[in-house]
């Protein structure tokens, strides 16, 4: 059973890719970016990812949109 930090988390991830959905249904991504990252991070992202039944890669695409944007807000 998550903890509360984690499952505030989970809570924002919710909102992140509600933001990022609505961002994407007017804006194509076109950039591709090859990134390393520690196996044990992708493992816990993908985890995320399944717990809120979307793609990995849109949960990474949607945290770096909302960090990209944190001053427009």
């Amino acid at each position: 059973m998550p903890n509360v930090m984690q499952q505030l988390f989970i809570m924002n991830i919710e909102a992140l890719l509600r933001e990022y959905a609505a961002y994407k249904t007017f804006n194509k991504s076109d950039c591709v970016i090859n990134m390393r990252i520690p196996k044990p991070v992708l493992d816990k992202i993908k985890q995320l990812a399944e717990q809120q039944h979307v793609p990995y890669q849109s949960l990474i695409s949607s945290v770096l949109f909302s960090l990209a944007n944190v001053e427009d807000k």
